[in-house]
């Protein structure tokens, strides 16, 4: 589930009177979001430019649900390239965590765990549980905020400190990827007890 922008707000009402197709705000997120571990990858203050970046694919994310509200259909095209890019973002997020000192195992169960996650929802929704009424902690929403906090933290030790700090670097990022983890598996346990609850009263 993302986060949709209200029509009526300034930047609701600006997306609206663009002629910005789904397509090309999917692909502006998805492009902001792998070039985090690249700015990430450079190191130094250019670390805080991914915060810019996440922010970016925020607002795609908030766009394109805005946009689709609106819309009478969107393209089955949009629909699965739009599930790809969100996991392809989140996997880049993921790298840059990783590149920054948090641990690798970590770095793979919350990966796997938001995949289980959107799995879990996807099938729901094919058996007619469209409307589930509900906000988890594993929604892509929180993710994105707990690796922005994680970066940002990261960023601000890194121009601050420099080397000498590195370590300080790797606990930023690494209670980042732990706080993912925890979400997304809080957030499944969430998920599974209403899609459970759902099932058994059809």
């Amino acid at each position: 589930m993302r986060t949709r922008l209200p029509a009526d707000s300034l930047v609701g009402r600006a997306i609206l009177s663009t002629r910005i197709g789904p397509g090309a705000v999917v692909g502006l997120g998805l492009t902001a979001s792998l070039l985090v571990p690249v700015m990430v990858g450079l190191g130094g203050g250019l670390v805080l430019v991914s915060l810019p970046l996440i922010a970016l694919t925020a607002l795609a994310d908030s766009s394109l649900a805005l946009l689709a509200s609106r819309a009478t259909g969107f393209s089955r095209r949009v629909l699965v390239f739009d599930t790809l890019a969100a996991r392809l973002s989140e996997g880049a997020w993921l790298l840059a965590l990783w590149n920054l000192g948090a641990p690798g195992p970590a770095v793979v169960f919350a990966g796997a765990l938001c995949w289980i996650y959107e799995q879990t929802r996807a099938r729901a929704r094919q058996v007619g549980l469209r409307d589930l009424g509900m906000v988890t902690l594993g929604e892509r929403s929180v993710r994105l905020f707990t690796v922005a906090v994680g970066l940002g933290a990261a960023g601000v030790i890194t121009f601050a400190g420099g080397g000498e700090y590195e370590t300080w670097v790797s606990g930023s990022v690494t209670i980042a990827t732990v706080g993912w983890l925890l979400m997304a598996a809080l957030g499944l346990l969430q998920l599974v007890i209403v899609v459970s609850a759902a099932l058994r009263r059809e």
